[in-house]
């Protein structure tokens, strides 16, 4: 299983965080504490006046990485569509994804919404259902969000955390040992009222509502998680720290890399973060560390193991281990 084709899209306007943290300073907030906490410098955010939404950016990366690949959508079997800010609930955002980029009709289409861990579960949907079918050989999975239209610009923790952008990889089924070899989720549902849109629920939210941010949630959680269980599930699998060429963590929180690598005394070289210079981009963002690495640093051979962290809201984290 091929884990080889990426793109990411941005939109062009970019926000600086020096004057959000300014005013947050003025008002007595410690935004540098936060700021040196998650690691933010700039992010994407669409203009109020722009036309773009989170399905034309999923477009774009869609079509950004069937150029890339130089792969037909005649060969794509499934449209898996990332997102936790939908354009549409009916139909699903995937078939208008499939509409544009004109995907042949035995093609199997939908979204998934699990907040932040949305693309690592995604890969292990994709993955397990190619495993399993005669006949689907390759998996179209996007990942999108414009979360800049449903944040509390008064919270000082969503006011510069997150970007809107879009992220499209490719998975291909192929005889080579390549592909996923285990997955370990861990979910503490105790969080489920920490972080909500709406706050009150569809049968309640009101117009121009916005997402509702406890700034006690940080995902410590998740962290603890990680320490406590990375090496068992290396051990598991009859590998050590040592094996991993590439660890791509959330990048939700530079303090929750330094956490982990910290215990686990991680290279610098094996562990990036790239959330300050293009900002936090939710489900796709240990996807975009790979694409970043792959692109900034030198590509990953044939036979390298990357080990993933994440989390989503909620909270559930999860561990993936994957041969490239």
């Amino acid at each position: 299983m091929k884990l080889t084709h990426t793109y990411f899209y941005h939109p062009t306007h970019v926000e600086s965080n020096e004057s959000v943290i300014e005013q947050f300073e003025s008002q007595g907030v410690s935004m540098r504490k936060i700021q040196e906490a998650l690691g933010r410098n700039n992010r994407f955010v669409i203009p109020k006046d722009s036309k773009e939404t989170t399905v034309s950016m999923g477009i774009e990366a869609a079509k950004g990485v069937l150029k890339q690949s130089g792969i037909s959508m005649d060969s794509i079997d499934i449209i898996a569509f990332v997102t936790c800010t939908p354009e549409h609930q009916i139909p699903c955002d995937s078939i208008f994804i499939h509409q544009a980029l004109k995907g042949k009709r035995d093609t199997m289409c939908y979204d998934i919404n699990a907040n932040c861990i949305g693309a690592f579960v995604a890969l292990d949907q994709v993955t397990h259902y190619l495993n399993s079918s005669a006949t689907a050989k390759k998996a179209l999975v996007i990942c999108s969000d414009q979360l800049s239209r449903i944040l509390d610009s008064k919270n000082p923790v969503t006011a510069f955390c997150f970007s809107d952008s879009a992220f499209a990889f490719i998975v291909e089924k192929d005889q080579t040992t390549s592909g996923l070899v285990d997955v370990l989720y861990h979910t503490d549902s105790s969080f489920c009222d920490t972080v909500l849109f709406p706050p009150q629920g569809h049968s309640c939210s009101l117009p121009e509502e916005l997402t509702m941010w406890d700034t006690s949630f940080d995902g410590s959680g998740s962290v603890e998680f990680a320490l406590d269980k990375i090496d068992d599930f290396l051990a598991k699998n009859g590998l050590s720290i040592a094996d991993i060429s590439l660890f791509l963590f959330s990048q939700l929180s530079l303090k929750n890399i330094k956490a982990i690598k910290g215990h686990y005394g991680l290279p610098e070289e094996k562990v990036p973060f790239y959330s300050k210079e293009l900002g936090y981009s939710g489900a796709s963002s240990p996807f975009l560390a790979l694409h970043q690495y792959q692109k900034e640093v030198k590509p990953l051979k044939e036979g390298d193991y990357f080990l993933m962290w994440t989390l989503g809201a909620g909270y559930q984290a999860g561990l993936m281990l994957w041969r490239y």
